[in-house]
């Protein structure tokens, strides 16, 4: 897994603010999708996918408060998809990662059963990536992750999905993630 050694300075105070994951993926449903210099070919008539991107300005992945020192390793970024929709797909929803930074997503199982989440009621599936590079240095105590940029495949059957976004690493063996608000689009 990659790891970095944080070697940002650290504030003059005696007790510093915990580590934590700053998150916000803008999550859309639509016909086409571009990530950082590349675009994905559209879907066809009547037909949505999922998009999950940042651009690190509105939306962006960070993990702030990162101590001299820290090791940072196991960073994961996720996407949950309402499960009942996901089932709906003839071929089931896949992803396509258009950076080289993160691992294609793919659906989080145990042993060979797929994990389910629940949220007032409804089922999830996990969709979860992992960076592939290494995590970039902190910058004032901050790590901005890679851009993200992951779009599922095309569906007539994705009309009023639910979804969640999250992120998950681990600072000095402590396990932080970074739940988002349920929405539906």
């Amino acid at each position: 897994m990659p790891t970095v050694v944080a070697a940002a300075a650290a504030p003059a105070e005696a007790a510093s603010p915990p580590p934590r994951i700053d998150r916000s993926f803008l999550v859309t449903r639509g016909t086409a999708g571009a990530g950082p210099g590349t675009t994905v070919t559209a879907c066809g008539s009547g037909s949505t996918r999922l998009s999950v991107t940042t651009d690190n300005s509105t939306y962006y992945y960070r993990i702030a408060n990162v101590p001299i020192g820290s090791t940072v390793t196991g960073v994961t970024a996720s996407i949950l998809v309402q499960k009942s929709v996901v089932d709906k797909l003839s071929n089931g929803l896949t992803w396509t990662s258009v950076t080289t930074d993160w691992s294609t997503p793919t659906r989080e199982v145990s042993g060979t059963t797929p994990v389910l989440y629940t949220n007032n009621g409804i089922q999830y599936y996990r969709y979860v990536s992992r960076l592939l590079t290494p995590v970039p240095a902190p910058v004032s105590g901050t790590i901005t992750l890679p851009l993200i940029g992951w779009y599922s495949n095309c569906s007539t059957t994705l009309a009023g999905v639910s979804v969640n976004g999250r992120g998950s690493a681990v600072v000095n063996g402590e396990t932080l993630v970074q739940v988002g608000a349920y929405r539906t689009l």
